[in-house]
């Protein structure tokens, strides 16, 4: 039986390729992957806040919906993308597995967020298109202010 959570809750959630494989290279792949995450968004399973969509991994940083866990966001994201991407990739796209961080405050979301947009910058891609900065019109405001509860305004 599933428990559902009695408040909303925001994760910082890092996703793997299988074997590290550069699939998100590919230009067509990395935007089919935005589209995946805004169709899951626009269906309500989850608040976008911010994402970077790299060669070998992503990072979203998302709230689910009150009914969703972490575990089923990231089952859309993986099972959305790999159905859409199975033409013209018939492989293993995912390293099973995710890792999850829970949101404990403002100062950690904004901190989260900043590690998303930075990361291509870590790894010297110069003005990188897969990142949520050239998105913002489409993304989800900050959770709430207060400490304790980081639920949708």
């Amino acid at each position: 039986m599933a428990t559902i959570r009695q408040k909303l809750s925001t994760y910082a959630i890092t996703i793997l390729t299988h074997q590290r494989h550069r699939i998100f290279q590919r230009t067509d792949n990395a935007e089919l992957m935005i589209a995946t995450l805004f169709r899951y968004r626009d269906q309500g399973q989850f608040a976008l806040h911010a994402f970077a969509i790299m060669p070998d991994h992503l990072h979203v940083l998302v709230t689910p919906a009150i009914d969703v866990s972490t575990a089923c966001c990231v089952q859309f994201i993986k099972g959305g993308y790999s159905f859409a991407v199975r033409k013209q990739f018939p492989g293993e796209v995912w390293h099973a597995g995710y890792h999850e961080h829970r949101i404990r405050d403002q100062n950690d979301f904004k901190a989260q967020k900043q590690y998303i947009a930075n990361n291509p910058v870590r790894k010297s891609y110069t003005d990188y298109a897969h990142v949520h900065t050239r998105y913002e019109d489409r993304l989800d405001p900050t959770p709430g202010a207060k400490a304790q509860d980081l639920s949708r305004p």
